[in-house]
């Protein structure tokens, strides 16, 4: 319990200053906006579905890598001794992760909204639509923050990160993007299992950082 209320007492932390500097939702959302202007200019609304979700994707995708991928980056020397004495290896990815998970799956369903409200929405099944962009955005930005981690001990190795993180970046896209095509054409029972797909590589993920992170938080 008590390791619950620190982890629960750094992602309020993180909320804190996020909503003091502003800063990340506001590029997240900046991006999301530019992008979305840039492909209506260039193709207009969309109606097919396959090509409406391939792009719906790649704006939330890029949006999410982006955002989580400066979950360390931010800290100097004096910050990670203090989180070195303060939180357990364990409970900082949890924290991270957490927050991370939270931010971008926030700003994914807004991203969704004004990607909706531009492009059109081709098809039913909304309420399931917005899970799984909640569920996809979430599940990417966990693994964007464990690359992240990986890259801040490994001297900001970012190639390195990239490729230890595709072979699950790229199910949890196909996961996201399949949903999406099933819930708009009505196969809100596939969507479903999707969704489950979604939910279950986030809990890998979440479960392969706390595992791993403390040998490398360590060195």
């Amino acid at each position: 319990m008590n390791n619950l209320r620190l982890i629960w007492t750094w992602i309020q932390h993180e909320w804190r200053m996020e909503l003091r500097q502003k800063a990340g939702i506001q590029g997240a959302l900046l991006y999301v906006v530019v992008t979305l202007v840039v492909a209506y200019q260039a193709i207009g609304a969309v109606q097919d579905i396959e090509t409406w979700v391939g792009l719906l994707w790649i704006i939330l995708l890029f949006s999410v890598v982006n955002s989580s991928s400066r979950a360390f980056s931010a800290e100097g020397t004096g910050k990670k001794i203090l989180l070195y004495f303060w939180l357990k290896p364990g409970q900082l990815i949890l924290a991270r992760m957490g927050y991370q998970m939270m931010f971008n799956g926030l700003t994914g369903i807004m991203g969704f909204s004004m990607f909706g409200i531009l492009m059109g929405i081709p098809g039913n099944g909304v309420g399931m639509l917005v899970l799984l962009v909640a569920a996809g955005s979430a599940a990417a930005a966990a693994l964007g923050t464990f690359m992240a981690a990986i890259a801040s001990v490994a001297g900001n190795g970012a190639g390195l990160s990239a490729v230890l993180g595709l072979p699950l970046m790229v199910p949890t896209l196909m996961a996201a993007s399949k949903g999406s095509i099933f819930c708009l054409q009505g196969g809100i029972s596939q969507a479903q299992m999707y969704l489950a797909m979604l939910l279950l590589l986030t809990t890998l993920v979440v479960s392969l950082g706390y595992i791993l992170f403390p040998y490398l938080w360590r060195d």
